[in-house]
């Protein structure tokens, strides 16, 4: 997989002054991202699977320690993670396959300090250009920035949420649950809910994750596979899979689906892009 860091696209770009093959035959354009763009990093996967990893949050993002006590492991916690706090981020995935662009999560939005739409922008991205969207689950640093003033974002794209997902918000209440529907209502006309036999748009694949929330989904397309809140602290995590942090709606199923999806990935030798992975989001090997 070849990765295209933001600070060295210029030099890149400029290196790649003849745009013809040999036989003068054009060759396919690389991405095209803007040299000065912040938390942005595209990797070309195969010959026609780009992913660009986009962070929502604004510099470094922390996770205190306490977030992952739970019941009992205050002290495992503490000594698998010294420093008292892990490395996060909020991160959105673009991949563009088969000349669409497919967006995975959208972010908090920009009226709760998301840097998403800032960040396509600068790298010549603009919201009507995603054609697909993908929801991992309905919390609102995922869907947040689908709406700005109750106006939809993404004007151009269907979006794909799971039916398990949908259903289990539409029976909650409180007002996180409200909210949550109320930024899916501005989609409505657009809005298609699969089951996991379903067969979803450009070859991706639906798969069940439940645990985080009642609905939670991965996806993998190619070689990469999308897990959203499957692990919040990776560095942490990663050490011991059992361990939870306080969002995980039912920890017995969060803790299976983490350790179904790493043992996949690790099989298959998937590359997996976090929601709350640190750095960019990506992580080549788990």
């Amino acid at each position: 997989m070849k990765i295209i860091k933001t600070a060295k696209l210029l030099s890149i770009i400029a290196a790649v002054i003849m745009p013809c093959s040999c036989n003068g035959s054009k060759q396919p354009a690389q991405e095209n991202v803007n040299n000065n763009t912040e938390g942005v990093t595209v990797m070309k996967m195969g010959n026609d699977l780009t992913l660009m990893a986009i962070n929502d949050n604004d510099g470094e993002k922390r996770m205190p320690n306490s977030l992952f006590y739970g019941d009992d492991d205050s002290a495992k916690v503490d000594s698998l993670s010294p420093e008292g706090s892990v490395p996060s981020s909020i991160s959105c995935f673009i991949v563009e396959t088969g000349g669409k662009k497919i967006l995975f999560d959208t972010g908090n939005g920009t009226a709760r300090g998301g840097k998403l739409v800032e960040s396509m922008k600068n790298a010549g991205i603009e919201p009507g250009d995603i054609d697909v969207l993908m929801l991992t689950h309905f919390h609102m640093d995922h869907l947040g920035g689908m709406v700005q003033e109750g106006k939809k974002v993404f004007a151009n794209a269907d979006v794909y949420v799971p039916e398990k997902e949908y259903a289990a918000w539409m029976a909650m209440s409180g007002n996180n649950a409200k909210e949550a529907m109320n930024v899916l209502a501005a989609y409505n006309d657009r809005l298609h809910r699969f089951t996991y036999q379903d067969t979803l748009p450009l070859g991706v694949k639906a798969l069940p994750a439940p645990g985080h929330t009642p609905g939670h989904t991965v996806y993998q397309t190619g070689r990469l596979l999308i897990v959203g809140d499957l692990m919040h602290g990776y560095d942490l995590q990663i050490q011991d899979l059992d361990i939870c942090p306080s969002y995980d709606m039912d920890r017995k199923q969060a803790i299976e689906s983490r350790k179904k999806y790493v043992d996949y990935a690790r099989r298959n030798k998937l590359t997996v892009a976090g929601m709350h992975f640190p750095g960019n989001g990506v992580k080549e090997n788990l």
